[in-house]
């Protein structure tokens, strides 16, 4: 398959879960059983309402209400991964959703497509989920849930200047790229002048995401040859 010939610097921003792999709500478990082991709190994470919140929000949130000793979060988290790397080892329903593999491999090894992660997950979170299906080494920058105190589209822009730092690129906005599977992940993409490519992958009904008007929509990312042929890769 030929190349992009124009070679223009593209930027992909993945979402982690429902985009990238599935693992259910492994990571609302782990951070429930988190403040269960360490402080007795049952289902910490329904007075945070969750949502679509950056992880530092839901520990910000928890800790606050709680009234817990704001200098235990980085023990707190320690714990969370611990116990997280645990329910995942353990979970058989875990994947990589599909087309993902193939893409990331064509996107890994071109020369004007540079791959980066955009989650509302911790980094060492988003780490330890990837590790657990073996998608870990295709990411080393990106924006992530502990680099604000705010919402995804911020920590987008982080991740721009971090990705154009990590690769010595400079990207123009229309060849910035976010892949996500909800309405949040939308919504990033306009926020910050980035391309939005929706997938129906995650939770989020197709008919919703639809709605929200993303400049590109898929099923699903099988048929990924087509995906590259669309946009130019």
């Amino acid at each position: 398959m030929e190349k992009n010939e124009k070679k223009v610097n593209n930027l992909i921003f993945w979402d982690l879960d429902g985009t990238l792999m599935y693992c259910g709500y492994d990571g609302t478990k782990a951070l429930n059983d988190t403040f269960q082991k360490l402080f007795g709190l049952e289902d910490a994470c329904s007075v945070a309402s969750l949502g679509h919140s950056m992880d530092s929000v839901t520990l910000n949130r928890i800790f606050n209400i709680y009234q817990l000793d704001k200098s235990q979060i980085d023990y707190v988290i320690e714990e969370y991964i611990h116990i997280l790397e645990k329910i995942l080892s353990q979970n058989q329903n875990k994947k990589v959703l599909p087309g993902i593999k193939e893409l990331l491999e064509y996107t890994d090894t071109s020369d004007n497509i540079f791959n980066a992660l955009l989650t509302n997950n911790l980094r060492r979170g988003a780490e330890t989920k990837l590790k657990s299906v073996g998608l870990d080494h295709y990411f080393t920058v990106g924006g992530f849930g502990d680099d604000v105190m705010g919402e995804k589209w911020d920590a987008a822009m982080i991740g721009v200047r971090k990705a154009e730092s990590y690769y010595g690129v400079k990207f123009e906005k229309e060849n910035i790229y976010i892949i996500g599977d909800s309405v949040y992940d939308i919504e990033c993409a306009k926020r910050i002048n980035a391309v939005s490519i929706s997938v129906a992958t995650g939770y989020t009904a197709r008919d919703t995401l639809l709605s929200n008007e993303p400049d590109y929509f898929y099923d699903d990312l099988s048929d990924w040859k087509s995906v590259i042929q669309k946009h130019n890769w």
